[in-house]
């Protein structure tokens, strides 16, 4: 008897088996609710249940990614509206981009998330392991000619020095941290403080322009746009709301309601693009994205220096250099987040 054909079969139920997702999602809000529960430490949303950390939710880990990737998989296959097709498309492309290699976010606070969940010896082995990983794949992102600018690193140097001088610290957090300061304090930031100046930078944050501003145009073609809008916009300055916050100006204007839309943890589960094109902004609200977009493209395409930045918005707003500051910080964190009004500006 030929045993092979049998041993063919077995080896691809096998396959198939091993292949399949551990679960399947019957709707978007399932989903949803997966990818909230995945990114606990790094949105840490108020009255969440969860009290441990399990392996999957140790940001930016093989485990993170991989169960990242299958929630992804399983959206494309669903009957979603517009809004929801065109943002898991972008965050599947945004997949590609190194992203990764930058397991702590720099605008996110993740460690204190983490220590806000785990409560025992086994769970602070994990942050433990998780601030060791950081290091690592920052080493690694080097080798790739992938750093840190200037801003992300002083970001993430403040949160390690302060939990090395916090007592509410746990002691076993003590080597790690220290290790990954001595490796902070050491670190050469990358000279551009935009996504231009990364490996596939360029691409990456034409994404997210398409994305946001739901059209393909190049940089310089939003560009000319924005300064035909200028020529035509009363020259007046008038006063602007600048917001001191956890998330990015736009999501915090946009945050009208507690309904989670979004599946994006970095907007705040917000659909910023379908709010943004739900309501009218203020006059002051219109220059003051303008104002964001000309910037953004100056920091994230054309290389502008932090001064730069800062230069350009007080000639554009009546605010202070501090506000001026939080708007530039606020473009390096969230590239792109303010074309979301370019349909109602730009066009």
């Amino acid at each position: 008897m030929n045993k092979t054909p049998i041993f063919s079969l077995l080896f691809c139920l096998l396959l198939v088996s091993c292949s399949k997702p551990t679960d399947l999602f019957s709707s978007y809000e399932e989903a949803q609710t997966a990818l909230i529960s995945l990114n606990s430490a790094l949105s840490a949303p108020e009255n969440s249940a969860v009290t441990v950390l399990s392996n999957e939710q140790l940001p930016f880990t093989d485990a993170y990614l991989a169960r990242r990737h299958v929630i992804y998989q399983q959206l494309m296959q669903m009957q979603l509206s517009a809004e929801q097709t065109n943002q898991v498309n972008y965050l599947v492309i945004a997949e590609r981009f190194p992203e990764r290699y930058f397991a702590w976010p720099a605008h996110i606070d993740v460690l204190s998330n983490m220590l806000s969940i785990v409560k025992n010896d086994a769970q602070y082995k994990k942050v433990e392991q998780w601030l060791r990983f950081v290091k690592a794949q920052l080493k690694d992102a080097e080798q790739s000619n992938l750093k840190l600018n200037k801003v992300e690193l002083n970001y993430l140097k403040g949160y390690v020095q302060h939990a090395m001088k916090s007592t509410n610290t746990p002691v076993e957090l003590n080597d790690s941290l220290n290790d990954l300061n001595k490796y902070l304090t050491d670190y050469k930031p990358r000279g551009s403080i935009g996504l231009s100046g990364l490996a596939n930078g360029s691409q990456w944050y034409q994404s997210k322009l398409n994305y946001f501003a739901n059209n393909v145009l190049s940089p310089l073609e939003w560009l000319s746009r924005i300064d035909s809008k200028f020529k035509t916009m009363q020259s007046q300055k008038q006063q602007i709301s600048v917001y001191a916050s956890t998330v990015s100006q736009l999501t915090k204007l946009l945050s009208i309601d507690s309904q989670i839309a979004g599946l994006d943890w970095s907007t705040g589960y917000t659909l910023l693009p379908q709010r943004a094109n739900a309501i009218q902004l203020a006059p002051a609200d219109a220059l003051l994205y303008m104002a964001m977009m000309e910037t953004d493209l100056g920091v994230h395409y054309h290389a502008w220096t932090l001064s730069q930045a800062r230069l350009n918005l007080l000639k554009r707003l009546n605010i202070s250099a501090e506000e001026a500051t939080l708007l530039v910080e606020d473009i390096i964190f969230y590239p792109g987040q303010s074309f979301s009004f370019a349909p109602q500006l730009l066009n």
